[in-house]
This record gives structure tokens, C-alpha cells and sequence, in this order.
């Protein structure tokens, strides 16, 4: 092993930016267990604000654990050496880019020459929403600060938000969206963006030449998207269905839904659950269990599920992408079949 500040010579390194959010904790974990069954001689540096809900990630031996602050370029460069490949996920934080530039200036300073970033879907517009901008903006530098070796991979919409609807769903059987009937949106299932990233960061490590790169992926931009195009009214059928209970679709504005999303704050959403077979929300939404369980919301979290949602609404995001098969070899898990897995989440106590 390695001390906290100096790698040893003979392992290698991948670091992973934000591991103290939803995503960037599934995304470590389901890396970090491939990595201990394909590449057990690398070492995954976990970069973290907040390491309280980290216990899972801590018990794994390939995974070293650094608390940062975003503002401290000493501590970044210190937590990349000997890094040969950052995965960065932008924080769930209005200064997501600067935050971001200071993750790639510390690179530059260490010599990580690989950038693998996880955007989101219609990034590359010009956009008035503060959130996407951020992301357009983030991109650029990785492009310009890593131009050697980059990859950023922009996710769609993902299935697992649908859990923000879990309380509306049990308690009214009503889905209250900003975008119209008609809209179409092609979600992406978490399982297959983790999976992306496994596959393409394992076999770089697997690369025996040792040098940077993402093979046929460097420099490439990729839209991860689910296998279909649906409409809202699409998906709310599909929720009746897979539940037993007719889900009215309701058309809101975006001050009542970001109301409703705030009112979730302070209750289970988003689980810390993340197996490919077991339904990652246990129990319908999370009552009776430990809160501890969960990563709890914030409101940078959502703006940008609000800023998502307003690209589909505007036709700029939401189309299906065959950019995952490029990475996985299949077009990833259906709306469908995330609905049918995780149903009890949706239905009310007593059915």
C-alpha cells in the first residue's frame, strides 16, 4: 500500500472527483469492485468534501479516501499524486467550474494527462440555464487543459431521478412535470452510465503500455442515453402499469414543482443501494429505514434537474444516442424495465 502522501512506484492510480454524491458514490463503488477483480495492482483515490456516508467505499481495500476542499489547490495536487487518470464529476454546486478548474489545474501541476468528465446531456449549446452553462463551460477547459487525452461522456436524463416522483406517485398517484405531454426523453439508467465508465477506465488500466489514453474514445464526446424515446404520457403508463395503480400525469410549472422538490430535503430519495439485481429503493421510498441510508438533496441538485428537465422541454436534450453501444456493446436497460425492478418504490403503503 501507500502512504497518504506519497504512491508507491509499482501500482497505478485513478482518481474520482465528488465520490460524496449519489453519483459519484455509485460510480466509485462499481468501479472500485471491478477494478479489485480485473486490475487489483490499481488504486482508486476517492475525492470527497463530506466522507460521513462513505463507510461502504472505506471498507473496500482498493479505495484510499481523501477529504478535499475545492478551493485548496495544495490539497488537490497532493491527493492526485501519482495519479495517471481523473474521472471528474462535477459537484452538485453552483461553482461546479471553478471547482472543476482547479481540479484540472492540479492535474496539470501533477502530470495526469487522462480526463474522463461526466457531463450532461445538451451541454454543447448555448444555453441561458445556469446549470447546463456550467457544464458547457467545464467542458471546454477539459478539452483545452487535458487536449491530449480527454473524454467527456454527457449523461441523459437518468431513470433513477424518477424516485424525486416516489412521494407524489404513494401519496396523490400523481406525477407533476415542467415539460409538455408531447416531449420526448430518453432516460438513462445509472447501472449502464457506472458500467460505461467501468468498462472504459479498465481497460485502459488494463492498457499494458501503462500510457494515457481511452483507446477508441479519446478526444470523443459521447451522449449516454437509454435505448428509447418515450413521452411523458408514455412513461406515466408505464408507471401505472408496473405499480397496478393509475398515475396521473400533471403539467406544472417549474416555481411549484421546484417547491415540491425542496419539500424533499429532509426525506429518503435517493438510496445508497446500487446492485444490479436487487431494487436499489427498498421498501416503497424509503420508510422505515435508516435516512443514513440515503444521500440526501440539495438545491444545486436541483436546479439542475429543473435545467434538464427545461432542455427536453425546448427540444435541445432528451433524443436517443446509439453512443452507449459504442462503449458497452448494448443499448443499456429500458424505462421499462427500470420501472418493473423498482415498482414498490412507487406504490402507496397500502397496496
Amino acid at each position: 500500500m501507500f502512504s497518504k502522501s506519497t504512491a508507491s512506484t509499482t501500482e497505478k492510480r485513478v482518481a474520482i472527483t465528488n465520490v460524496d454524491s449519489w453519483l459519484g458514490y455509485c460510480s466509485a463503488y462499481g468501479l472500485a469492485q471491478e477494478l479489485e477483480k480485473k486490475c487489483q495492482e490499481v488504486t482508486l483515490v476517492c475525492l470527497a468534501c463530506n466522507t460521513d456516508r462513505l463507510d461502504k467505499l472505506k471498507g473496500l481495500k482498493n479505495v484510499h479516501i481523501v477529504k478535499v476542499d475545492y478551493n485548496d489547490t495544495n490539497q488537490l495536487e497532493k491527493a492526485l499524486q501519482g495519479v495517471s487518470c481523473t474521472i471528474l464529476i462535477p459537484e452538485l454546486d453552483e461553482r461546479r467550474a471553478e471547482f472543476g478548474k482547479n481540479v484540472l489545474d492540479a492535474m496539470n501541476k501533477q502530470g495526469v494527462k487522462s480526463c474522463m468528465m461526466i457531463s450532461c446531456d445538451g451541454a454543447s449549446e448555448d444555453c441561458d440555464l445556469k446549470s447546463i452553462e456550467s457544464f458547457c463551460r467545464l467542458e471546454k477547459q477539459v478539452e483545452q487543459s487535458c487536449s491530449s487525452c480527454y473524454l467527456i461522456l454527457r449523461k441523459g436524463f437518468l431513470n433513477q431521478c424518477f424516485f424525486f416522483w416516489s412521494y407524489a406517485v404513494k401519496e396523490k398517484a400523481e406525477f407533476p412535470l415542467t415539460i409538455e405531454k408531447d416531449n420526448k426523453m430518453a432516460p438513462l439508467d445509472t447501472h449502464d452510465l457506472v458500467g460505461a465508465i467501468t468498462s472504459i477506465v479498465v481497460k485502459k488500466c488494463q492498457d499494458t503500455d501503462h500510457g494515457p489514453g481511452f483507446g477508441s474514445h479519446k478526444n470523443k464526446t459521447y451522449t449516454l442515453t437509454g435505448p428509447n424515446e418515450l413521452t411523458p404520457e408514455h412513461f406515466v403508463r408505464e408507471l401505472s402499469d408496473a405499480i397496478g395503480k393509475e398515475v396521473k400525469l400533471r403539467h406544472v410549472e417549474r416555481d411549484e414543482l421546484k417547491k415540491y422538490l425542496e419539500s424533499l430535503m429532509h426525506r429518503p430519495v435517493l438510496p445508497m443501494r446500487i446492485s444490479e439485481d436487487a431494487p436499489m429503493a427498498a421498501g416503497g421510498g424509503g420508510h422505515n429505514h435508516d435516512d443514513h441510508e440515503y444521500f440526501p438533496i440539495n438545491e444545486a441538485m436541483i436546479e439542475l434537474l429543473l435545467d434538464e428537465l427545461e432542455m427536453i422541454k425546448r427540444g435541445k436534450a432528451g433524443f436517443a444516442s446509439n453512443d452507449l453501444e459504442k462503449i458497452l456493446g448494448h443499448q443499456g436497460k429500458s424505462v421499462r424495465d427500470f420501472l418493473r425492478k423498482e415498482k414498490d418504490a412507487f406504490k402507496p403503503n397500502h397496496v
